[in-house]
């Protein structure tokens, strides 16, 4: 080998080295062109992505208003609070008496302060390569005050944080809570107007970028950008507070009374516009904490099914329940109240009038069935009017028939009963029914309201379309949807979907149901100084079933001669007293009418024989002289006079006291020295009449008042009294008799 060739090597093997560090050089300058270029948007947004941290801002969901601007539900400002254990630790060695010290007072305080268990936080502590433990979730300012203190007193500036949080609160507890519904723990609407309106309420929340290091530490650099949230809408609803609590008031008293396994609800509602002013169910729930089981036997009946899957199955059905909207989701057999559906159709085709009249032996055979009237031994012959009021089966399947089939269907839809009203609620539903191809059987049993079901909303949405002049509203609950301001976005227009009968018809109706309240002198329908119409329902539940159960329900307008409201209470299965709606159901209604009419500015208009009967304020007759005592009462206008006892000259005690409410023939007690009150002893009244009560308990010198039915009629009884047989009272004392009409329907 020459001594050249070493040489030359080397030459080429420098310059294919050369080559290649430049081809190297070109292709690192080549991806350096591409990425810093070509694809400088992908890696820019990567970069941002690994170094820009995001924490959202959470936007205010809307408040929600009753008709009259009280608060239902509104957002409250809460806070978060967590600690960073590796801050904690943070300087000291793991294991030193030094940080296990500081671990044991932080967690101690923080114990104290939210009330949390001090293992569980000192636990926390302990986790070194985490930032972050929550320790207290929503606490309200007071608590995140306190936690404040605790840090700059303790300089744990970096060890315990607070975030602001939104909690959804809901000042009334369980009032409207089927209507209102309640949010979930991130705030979404779950049900009701929270989950209906979810949209509306909720707002965009906002968010703050800035840049962070691999640590989620902020970085030096002074880049961060704020988005700021924008809060939800408010709503205001047609509820009002104040007759929601009328209404619910007395649900509970009749379900207090009667019992019923399938609950009860109840609507008041605007009959010309559709605006619902209240609307609930019972049981109900409490929508700061809906999912706890309100019903106790159910809870504990739950709690004690062994397998875990059918325990939390049982318990999930149960909520749901609990949180159902009976009013728009429950369907029923509406029984009587349908029957004023039947006979404004029937009245409107010129298929009966006031002049019709019919035969009731007490029951119908058709295609092998019996359908029998509520009075088993008939009602004989029985007019129109009549008919109506006395409920009267078989003259309603003789009127269904006569409007035929394809008529009677037309009706049914006409009325809503085949659509959903509409309601601007979720879980709205249809009930079942016949077509205009049904057979005979099928349109005499719907014809008094027991084959066919509908909603309660339905129902009375339907009665207020016989009574307001024939027109089919749409029913809501939300009138205006308004800004963070306060400013009107929107507002509610009423619908009126089609107008189903005549105004003539109409006003035939109304008077035909004013008959229903007033017979027999005033039936459990009646309230003092107002004119109401109504109908009410008794329907067999489960035909066919070894025991009978059954819904009773009653409708009312008012004012009768102008309908303006509209109540409806249905009792789903009493298992306690009585089962018919004129009995359960109309007592409820005429209280909630009692209660809602005058709040609503309608003034009583009393006739001579409810003045007659009104009660009057006992005035104050301690230290007058007896005949001044008893001028002093006839000036009052309470003509039963005074029994005086004792042998003074002037009135040193009186019974009833002062202020006290009794009848203008009532008696007032007058004692004139210390001798000691008289007394007797309470008989047991119930089961008499109002006539036969009120002597008996004249004989022993007590006074009487009478609410429910003022009906004269042998059929109306006592069916309670507000002190119990036995008690000892003193003579003078105001007895309270509450009495209603024995009616079948």
């Amino acid at each position: 080998m020459s001594a050249g060739t070493p040489v030359k090597m080397k030459k080429r093997l420098h310059r294919n080295v050369s080559v290649v560090a430049a081809l190297l050089v070109l292709v690192i300058i080549a991806n350096l062109c591409r990425i810093s270029i070509f694809q400088y948007s992908f890696y820019d947004n990567y970069a941002d992505s690994q170094q820009l941290r995001s924490e959202t801002i959470k936007a205010q969901r809307g408040t929600i208003y009753d008709r009259n601007m009280e608060v239902l539900a509104q957002s409250a400002t809460v806070w978060d609070v967590s600690i960073s254990p590796k801050d904690i630790a943070t300087g000291y060695t793991e294991g030193s008496a030094e940080l296990t010290a500081k671990r044991e007072t932080l967690s101690k305080g923080l114990a104290e302060i939210l009330g949390g268990e001090y293992e569980d936080i000192l636990a926390r502590t302990e986790k070194t390569s985490s930032q972050y433990e929550l320790v207290g979730k929503k606490v309200d300012k007071e608590t995140a005050d306190a936690v404040r203190s605790f840090i700059t007193e303790n300089g744990y500036t970096n060890e315990i944080n607070l975030t602001e949080n939104v909690e959804r609160y809901y000042p009334n507890n369980e009032l409207a809570s089927s209507v209102i519904g309640f949010t979930g723990s991130d705030l979404q609407g779950l049900y009701g107007i929270e989950s209906k309106y979810d949209d509306v309420l909720k707002g965009t929340d906002g968010y703050v970028v800035a840049l962070k290091n691999a640590l989620s530490e902020n970085m030096p650099q002074s880049y961060e950008q704020r988005y700021d949230p924008v809060d939800g809408n408010s709503l205001r609803l047609t509820i009002d507070e104040n007759i929601q609590s009328f209404v619910e008031k007395t649900l509970s008293d009749v379900v207090a009374q009667h019992n019923p396994a399938g609950g009860a609800c109840a609507i008041v509602m605007d009959c010309n516009t559709g605006a619902v002013l209240a609307m609930a169910d019972y049981p109900n729930y409490n929508l700061n904490d809906p999912f706890t089981i309100y019903d106790e036997a159910l809870a504990q009946s739950i709690s004690e099914i062994a397998d875990e899957t059918e325990r939390k199955d049982a318990r999930s059905a149960a909520l749901s329940d609990q949180w159902t909207n009976k009013n728009v989701s429950y369907t029923y057999h509406p029984g009587s109240t349908f029957k004023t559906v039947v006979a404004a159709a029937a009245l409107e085709e010129g298929k009966v009038s006031l002049s019709s009249s019919f035969y009731c032996p007490g029951y119908v055979k058709m295609s092998g069935y019996t359908m029998r009237c509520n009075q088993r031994s008939g009602h004989g012959q029985i007019s129109f009017t009549d008919a109506l009021v006395h409920s009267c089966n078989p003259a309603f399947i003789n009127i269904g028939l006569s409007l035929g089939a394809e008529s009677f269907y037309e009706y049914y839809c006409g009325f809503g009963f085949t659509e959903k009203t509409g309601i601007d609620l979720p879980g709205e539903q249809v009930g079942t029914y016949y077509t205009a191809d049904m057979a005979d059987i099928s349109l005499a049993s719907s014809s008094f309201g027991q084959s066919q079901s509908v909603t309660p909303l339905q129902l009375i949405t339907a009665v207020c379309a016989v009574t307001n002049g024939g027109y089919l509203v749409e029913p809501y609950v939300v009138e205006d949807v308004l800004d963070a301001d306060g400013n009107v976005v929107s507002s509610h227009e009423t619908q009126i979907r089609r107008q189903v009968v005549s105004e003539e018809t109409s006003a035939t109706m109304r008077s035909l149901m004013e008959e229903v309240v007033n017979a027999d002198g005033g039936t459990n329908g009646s309230v003092k100084g107002y004119r109401i119409a109504a109908k009410s329902g008794t329907s067999q539940k489960t035909l066919g079933a070894e025991t009978d159960t059954y819904i009773a329900s009653y409708v009312a307008v008012a004012p009768a001669d102008d309908p303006q409201i509209a109540v409806y209470v249905m009792v789903d299965e009493p298992t306690s007293g009585d089962i018919y709606g004129g009995v359960i159901c109309a007592p409820a209604v005429a209280a909630i009418m009692a209660d809602t009419l005058p709040y609503l500015g309608y003034s009583p208009n009393y006739s001579e024989e409810e003045l007659e009967s009104m009660e009057t304020t006992v005035p104050l007759l301690t230290g007058r002289d007896v005949a001044g005592a008893k001028n002093k009462l006839i000036a009052s206008g309470i003509t039963g006079g005074a029994i005086v006892k004792g042998s003074g000259d002037s009135v040193v005690r009186q019974v009833p006291s002062s202020g006290s409410k009794i009848p203008k023939d009532g008696k007032v007690i007058l004692y004139t020295d210390d001798s000691e009150q008289e007394r007797v002893t309470m008989p047991n009244v119930v089961g008499l009449t109002p006539t036969a009560a009120k002597q008996q308990l004249k004989q022993y010198n007590l006074n009487v008042t009478i609410s429910g039915s003022t009906s004269s009629s042998a059929k109306t009884k006592v069916q309670s009294q507000s002190i119990a047989e036995g008690t000892k009272v003193a003579i003078g004392t105001v007895v309270e008799l509450t009495c209603v009409s024995e009616t079948l329907d």
